[in-house]
C-alpha cells in the first residue's frame, strides 16, 4: 500500500463505484440533515464552502447537495427530505454530541469570527486564545473552526468573551 493518491483528485457523484482498488480507504463525505436547506447551505457559505454538486429524486422526495471548501475537498453532503403533501415534514433527533463535530481551518480566525458574527451566526466558543473557535448550524451540528498555522496574538473582543450555551 505504498501507492500515493492525489488528495484532489474530485469525486463526482457515483464514481466512487468506479475507484480503483487499491487497498486505500478513500473518505467521501459527512452527511448532515437539514431541516431548511437554504439556511443550512447559507451556513455552510458563510464558513467558506461552496456547492460542488446536487442530486434531486423526485422518487425518493429528496435533494443532496454536497459542499466543500473547493473541488477534490473533503465534502458535506446536506440531506434534505421535502414536506409531504399535507405539508408536513420528517423529524429526526436533535444532533447528538456523540455524533462530535465537522472541523475547519481559515487563514484568520478573528478576521472569520466576525464575518460570521456579521451574518447573524453565534459564536458558542470564542476564539480567546487566537486558534479556535465553535459555532452550530442552523439544525444543531457543531463545527470547530482553526486557526491554521501558529495561533495568533489573543485579541479583544475575543480573549475576554465567555461561551455560549453547548458547542
Amino acid at each position: 500500500m505504498s501507492a500515493k493518491r492525489d488528495p484532489s483528485a474530485y469525486l463526482p457523484s457515483d464514481t466512487y463505484n468506479s475507484l480503483d482498488k487499491d487497498g486505500h480507504v478513500v473518505f467521501l463525505h459527512t452527511m448532515v440533515r437539514s431541516t431548511n436547506l437554504k439556511a443550512t447551505m447559507d451556513f455552510f457559505s458563510a464558513l467558506g464552502l461552496m456547492e460542488t454538486r446536487r442530486k434531486e429524486s423526485q422518487g425518493g422526495k429528496f435533494t443532496l447537495v454536497f459542499m466543500a471548501s473547493s473541488p477534490g475537498a473533503p465534502e458535506v453532503e446536506i440531506t434534505y427530505n421535502w414536506p409531504e403533501e399535507d405539508g408536513s415534514t420528517e423529524t429526526f433527533a436533535p444532533p447528538s454530541r456523540s455524533m462530535g463535530h465537522l472541523a475547519y481551518a481559515v487563514d484568520d480566525i478573528y478576521a472569520k469570527a466576525e464575518e460570521l458574527r456579521g451574518k447573524g451566526i453565534e459564536i458558542l466558543r470564542p476564539p480567546r486564545d487566537g486558534k479556535m473557535m465553535f459555532v452550530k448550524s442552523p439544525d444543531g451540528i457543531s463545527v470547530e473552526i482553526l486557526q491554521k498555522g501558529a495561533p495568533l496574538e489573543p485579541l479583544e473582543p475575543w480573549k475576554s468573551m465567555e461561551n455560549v450555551g453547548t458547542w
